[in-house]
């Protein structure tokens, strides 16, 4: 049996999209996998801690833990310059936390971390197999920095020049723990945290990106797949670091979905959330009633649009065959 280490970080607000992620990364698993899952919080309940367990104890090979931080980096995160979480409450304290994975997990070299906005499609234990050398982490290139600057252009010159090509994404991430611990590079993520003059506008992602200076390694893009990367792909002004058929690639054989702008239990209509609805239907959660009326009322519009398309069509079909009979009854 091959163990899998992996942790996650959020709050409470996103246990809903945290059982669907637990439920699709344990049924993808292979016969031969067990993963060791980890959640690093600072408020979720016992009653949704029990709820999380007993999705994972469905498959017995695998086991989940909740570590409390107990107000880690509480401070930091309220007076650090991350800009506009404030504003618009986009991120939490875990956004950071998770960047100090080494100091959580001593018992391991290299852990996996993921987001909880995901559904897994395919087994993901090889990513304990990348080779990380002499590099603190592996993730994602951000496939949108090139065609979209604004990305990007909160950084200083100095490390927009060092990360515009380089910059990893969130989503997924395989952390070289024995390196980062080697190299005290917590240490200097606490500088970057302090440093008011350095803006913080992807919390996580910026930290470790300027943290490692490059010292970075690549996963494929279909490790984490973007909804709306079709759509993207249609406009004529689009340029990435990603060729045509890396980008295709990720849409078509996707390993992870990875809903990083609109939510699929936000807005239905998003390409792959039938992919998110369909587990957390069958898991049947007892979440509030609220959250699932969103859903029904979306996939209702949606029903009604196809429904009215249905009938066009269909009108139009009778129309040519009704004006067919009208050319034939004519001609004898």
């Amino acid at each position: 049996m091959k163990i899998i280490p992996i942790f996650f970080t959020f709050d409470n607000n996103y246990v809903m999209p945290a059982a669907v992620a637990f439920y699709s990364l344990l049924n993808k698993a292979r016969k031969n996998i067990a993963y060791r899952m980890y959640v690093l919080h600072s408020d979720i309940t016992q009653e949704n801690q029990k709820l999380l367990s007993d999705i994972t104890g469905r498959f017995p090979d695998s086991t989940l833990e909740f570590i409390d931080t107990k107000g880690f980096l509480k401070d930091e995160w309220q007076n650090g310059n991350f800009d506009g979480h404030n504003k618009r409450n986009q991120f939490t304290r875990d956004a950071i936390v998770r960047c100090f994975a080494a100091k959580f997990f001593p018992q391991y070299d290299k852990i996996v971390y993921s987001d909880v906005d995901i559904v897994i499609q395919d087994d993901i234990s090889e990513l304990l197999d990348v080779d990380l050398e002499d590099k603190y982490f592996a993730g994602v290139k951000n496939p949108f920095s090139k065609w979209l600057p604004g990305e990007l252009s909160h950084l200083k010159p100095e490390h927009y020049e060092m990360l515009k090509s380089s910059y990893i994404a969130g989503g997924i991430w395989v952390m070289n723990l024995k390196k980062i611990r080697e190299d005290n590079l917590e240490q200097r993520m606490l500088e970057i945290i302090n440093d008011e003059t350095i803006i913080k506008r992807w919390p996580d992602q910026d930290i470790m990106n300027i943290a490692c200076e490059n010292k970075v390694g690549f996963l494929p893009l279909n490790y984490i797949s973007y909804p709306y990367l079709l759509e993207v792909l249609q406009k004529q002004d689009f340029v990435s670091d990603y060729s045509r058929e890396e980008l295709f690639n990720s849409i078509i054989s996707p390993k992870i979905i990875h809903y990083a702008a609109v939510k699929p239990w936000n807005n239905c209509s998003i390409d792959y959330a039938i992919n998110w609805w369909t587990i957390f239907k069958y898991l049947n959660l007892p979440f509030v009633t609220k959250v699932k009326f969103v859903g029904k009322n979306i996939l209702q519009e949606r029903s009604k649009k196809y429904k009215k398309l249905y009938k066009l069509f269909l009108g139009l079909f009778i129309f040519a065959l009704i004006t067919e009979l009208i050319i034939i009854l004519i001609k004898i």
